[in-house]
């Protein structure tokens, strides 16, 4: 997978998959062809045209990845509801038998639960054709998982079904172990009723068979048990299987196996497995790799030390995974708050070296995984923010969120932030009458982090009386934060330096490290005023006064005789913690940036003090940045090279 050639191969094969041609249209085709033993191809239908073919990923091709990419491959299920019309039902016979007699004229496509019912109507089927219909139905459930509740109940009411129910509960005893698994599988997922015979009878033989059962199998059984309510059987059930994977975790060898376990290891058992693979993590292939992040991300299990291991190949390895697959790495990163800085830049560094690959909202996708994770990466959102401006047209509601979230997280405005602003401003007035009430507060209070107030928009949320009564607590400070926005971005100053009032504070062990640092430094409790608040606003660790000739602290009680004085100067010092930054950098996110914006607005010069960085400095250097930052003297440059780093809090918003 490493040879030169390779590469220059992968891209192409993707850059024919992006492209409305024939070939992107036949890619698909080629993957496989399910048929019953009759040789009755599960294909009936005329083949679709190349461009409304999904395009299947062809980056994988070795045969290393054939697990993986089996069970990630999608199955639409878009049209259960147009597959239930009856006269579908009498076309059908007549398609299957064409495609009998020339297999090739049509390629193969994956039936609906729908059509596989409606071919489920002979009185005479071999158990291997039942077998075919259970398996067929297993696939696209387990791909389907946005499958609505009304369509399932369209496979249930189908006249077929019941006998397929019977069946299958006939047969049940005389089943292999797999398609047993399948068989409950499908009926938990299709909501038939536990108590019924038919589900009963297949959990019965599941617990007289379990010893048996393959990792696989125990997988699929663990899943349908979630399904389902407690009883008596599935709890005998649920305590057999946990004692199963226990014993099978010491002599596990197999990748996948190890992966297929953890799945559905109990809680206890998890750093267990967890150690099991970080002594198995240097035979990780890439998509092994990949699958790893899948399962730690499925249970909710953040192994720092794991997902260092297999970043670490992935990072050499992206241009072996399609468009899909990144998306679904970002995304899983977002899912265990995995904060890589060289992985998020490295999959950055990919989407532009391919961005003729990459559709908008493929990468809108990326984004918002980014931006939760407080990554800026400027070279995608800038050019996505030129995308927008291109085709503002095309821009709905749910793109006008999406967008204005990702942005105002991590504080980005593009080097033309007057147009980018301006076409933002433009699709909200298009949309806002026709926009949710809620939908519209988030969005607006998105765009006042970026610095836009929309005037109508804002006028329309709040001539809305009603809209009040149905928020919660986070929805109503959305609310006060666009009103604030508003008042202050227009000029004026709702609160003044006399609304300030000493508040209690909770703060973290970092930032009390710092506030005794500077308690410390400046030992007179008279120069400085500490946790202060504007009521039901921004919270200002330290606020000092500062003559800015004789370059001295005025005593707070000293400070309204030269209120009127040109030399007096407020401070506001900020103890921020990592979180109130992007990604690697001293960037503020998007609140920080608009408190920052609105403190200088309400008259004070704001000092941002780093505490995940300033904490780190000697004692010496700490001295040395209060001393540039709140008394403003001018350090030599040997000193100024020394604080650098810290003191580059990025404040020209």
């Amino acid at each position: 997978m490493h040879n030169m050639p390779l590469p220059y191969l992968l891209r192409t094969v993707r850059l024919l998959q992006s492209c409305q041609s024939y070939i992107r249209g036949r890619l698909p085709s080629i993957l496989r062809t399910s048929s019953s033993s009759s040789g009755l191809l599960l294909t009936h239908k005329p083949w679709t045209p190349a461009s409304t073919v999904t395009s299947i990923p062809f980056r994988f091709f070795n045969q290393e990845t054939s697990v993986i990419a089996e069970e990630n491959n999608t199955v639409s299920e878009s049209s259960v509801c147009d597959s239930a019309d009856h006269s579908h039902a009498h076309s059908g016979e007549d398609s299957l038998k064409a495609d009998v007699q020339n297999p090739s004229t049509h390629p193969p496509r994956k039936l609906s639960c729908v059509e596989v019912l409606d071919a489920f109507s002979g009185s005479a089927y071999s158990q291997h054709e039942l077998y075919d219909s259970i398996k067929s139905m297993w696939n696209v459930l387990a791909n389907s998982k946005k499958l609505k509740s009304s369509d399932k109940q369209l496979i249930t009411d189908h006249p077929n079904f019941s006998t397929l129910c019977y069946e299958v509960m006939k047969s049940a005893p005389s089943m292999s172990n797999k398609f047993l698994v399948y068989s409950l599988n499908v009926f938990v997922s299709l909501k038939v009723n536990q108590k019924t015979r038919l589900v009963q009878t297949l959990l019965s033989i599941c617990q007289q068979r379990l010893s048996s059962l393959k990792v696989g199998e125990i997988s699929i059984l663990a899943n349908s048990l979630k399904m389902l309510e407690s009883n008596k059987t599935v709890d005998i059930l649920n305590s057999g299987i946990c004692l199963l994977i226990e014993l099978k975790c010491e002599d596990i060898k197999d990748v996948t196996l190890l992966q297929n376990l953890m799945r559905i290891a109990p809680t206890h058992l998890r750093q267990k497995f967890e150690e099991k693979a970080l002594q198995m993590v240097y035979r990780f292939t890439v998509p092994q790799c990949l699958h790893m992040f899948s399962v730690l991300a499925e249970v909710n299990l953040h192994s720092e030390s794991l997902l260092d291991a297999c970043s670490h190949k992935l990072i050499d390895c992206l241009d072996e995974l399609s468009c899909r697959r990144i998306i679904s790495l970002t995304g899983y990163c977002s899912k265990l708050s995995y904060f890589n800085e060289k992985l998020l830049s490295a999959i950055g560094d990919n989407i532009m070296n391919n961005i003729y690959m990459w559709e908008k909202w493929q990468i809108s996708a990326v984004l918002t995984s980014m931006a939760f994770l407080r990554f800026r990466y400027v070279p995608l959102l800038d050019y996505f923010a030129d995308k927008i401006i291109e085709d503002v047209e095309s821009l709905k509601t749910y793109n006008l969120m999406t967008v204005s979230k990702v942005f105002s997280i991590v504080n980005h405005l593009p080097e033309e932030r007057g147009k980018f602003l301006e076409t933002l401003n433009t699709a909200l007035d298009s949309l806002m009458n026709s926009m949710k009430k809620k939908d519209l507060l988030r969005t607006v209070y998105n765009l006042c982090l970026l610095g836009l107030v929309p005037a109508a928009a804002i006028q329309k949320l709040l001539e809305d009386k009603s809209l009040y009564s149905t928020l919660d607590n986070v929805e109503k400070s959305y609310l006060g934060h666009i009103k604030l926005c508003w008042l202050l971005e227009s000029g004026s100053r709702p609160y003044s330096i006399e609304n300030l009032e000493n508040v209690k504070a909770n703060h973290s062990d970092s930032v009390m490290m710092c506030h005794t640092f500077l308690k410390n430094y400046f030992t007179d409790p008279c120069l400085y005023q500490e946790n202060m608040q504007f009521p039901s606003s921004y919270f200002i660790d330290f606020v000092f006064t500062l003559d800015t000739n004789q370059r001295n602290l005025i005593p707070m009680g000293d400070v309204q005789k030269l209120e009127n004085s040109q030399n007096i100067t407020r401070i506001a010092v900020l103890c921020c913690t990592a979180g109130s930054f992007t990604l690697g950098n001293l960037h503020p996110i998007g609140k920080m940036a608009v408190k920052i914006r609105h403190l200088r607005s309400l008259g004070f010069h704001v000092v941002v003090v780093p505490v995940h960085q300033f904490i780190m400095l000697s004692e010496v250097k700490r001295v040395e940045f209060l001393r540039e930052n709140i008394l403003m003297e001018i350090p030599s440059n040997q000193k100024a090279n020394e604080i650098q780093q810290i003191s580059g809090v990025e404040t020209d918003y």
